[in-house]
């Protein structure tokens, strides 16, 4: 009897200390939350829910890895509470774990396939990996069901305009212009409208005017860095690339602009750093991997070169500029049967992209094979 009741009286301090805690995170008091979790999965070190609620807070005091290990913990103690993947996927985005985010979502969707948040989210994600086309099926199944929702048309129109359906994104952008209160989204994607079609000064209005009402954009500083690398300000670029970092340090692409902005100003070391950060931000990114390339076979490590050219092919094969360099490191490495298969799948590919007349299939940045002009 006296087993019972002692049972029943730690069971109900544990609920109070579960109370107490979801009281002060509702106020806001992020540290007495945390203290009161931990202490309620010190002594119920087996308890999903209490885990769960120690890595909320954990991620409202963005500790997210923290909150990564303790949601993990949860769910392999109860793999049935499948709501918690969401709540997973959300702490890896924000540390910038996209890869393992869309696996979280996969999870969560197979247990909740009608819910549009998840599902939004999967599209961010995959736009961030450089699966546009999947990231674009999943958007569009939203936006059948949220027309009028501004950030599911801001993503779904930013996925079409980066993977190069001008046509949809110019449709969502005029969709987007009828909502008042999107305005700086409205700037943002009409920058890059003006952008892709290579209006340059029109796209830097655009993108001031997003920036006048958000200062601090991240995918607006973004955009005018790319833009002032467009037209060589260099300065200027590494500027905005700067400040958008700053705010998005899990920014993959302007790690790499940045990076090759840094080499081409003649800070390899700097370049080094940020070009292998970018590599490990996104898994098989080849620009990055392409631009690191091009240092080490100009430094003649031809074999680091080579490694990381071969690892480039493989998720670009139909980018000229990395075979053509794979042909160069071919040769400096006396592979000579090698070098002559490389240019010829370069003329190969040449010819098919003068057939398809598409004069808009450049990536971010122009990837050349040449060394850069001198630094400034």
């Amino acid at each position: 009897m006296l087993g019972i009741s002692l049972a029943l009286l730690l069971a109900a301090a544990g609920g109070d200390l579960l109370t107490r805690g979801k009281q002060a995170l509702e106020r806001g008091d992020l540290a007495a939350a945390e203290a009161i979790y931990l202490r309620y999965v010190a002594e119920n070190p087996r308890s999903a829910e209490g885990l769960s609620n120690l890595a909320a807070v954990l991620a409202r005091r963005e500790r997210f890895q923290e909150a990564v290990a303790n949601y993990r913990k949860a769910l392999r103690l109860a793999p049935q509470l499948t709501q918690i993947y969401f709540n997973l996927a959300v702490a890896q985005l924000r540390s910038g774990d996209y890869g393992q985010a869309i696996a979280s979502l996969d999870r969560f969707l197979k247990a909740h396939p009608n819910e549009p948040r998840a599902r939004h989210l999967l599209g961010i994600a995959l736009v961030e990996t450089g699966d546009r086309k999947r990231a674009i099926a999943e958007l569009e199944k939203v936006y059948a069901a949220q027309p009028n929702d501004v950030s599911v048309l801001f993503a779904l129109a930013g996925a079409h305009l980066r993977g190069g359906d001008l046509d949809r994104g110019k449709r969502l952008y005029a969709v987007l212009e009828n909502l008042p209160q999107a305005r700086a989204q409205v700037y943002l994607l009409g920058g890059l409208l003006h952008y892709r079609a290579r209006e340059y000064a029109e796209a830097e209005q655009k993108f001031r005017q997003a920036l006048d009402l958000e200062p601090l954009s991240a995918p607006a500083l973004a955009a005018m860095g790319r833009l002032r690398l467009r037209v060589n300000d260099d300065e200027a670029a590494i500027g905005y690339f700067r400040k958008a970092l700053e705010l998005a340090p899990q920014d993959a692409e302007s790690t790499y602009q940045l990076g090759v902005l840094a080499d081409r100003n003649g800070r390899t070391g700097e370049a080094r750093t940020l070009l292998k950060k970018a590599i490990a931000l996104r898994a098989g990114y080849p620009d990055p991997m392409y631009a690191m390339a091009k240092i080490e076979l100009r430094e003649k490590n031809t074999k680091a070169a080579l490694a990381l050219l071969e690892e480039a092919v493989r998720y670009a094969p139909e980018q000229e500029a990395i075979h053509l360099l794979l042909a160069r490191a071919c040769q400096a490495a006396g592979l000579t049967t090698r070098a002559q298969a490389e240019f010829a799948e370069v003329r190969r590919l040449q010819q098919a992209r003068l057939k398809r007349r598409q004069a808009d299939l450049e990536p971010e940045i122009a990837l050349e094979p040449d060394p850069p002009s001198s630094p400034r």
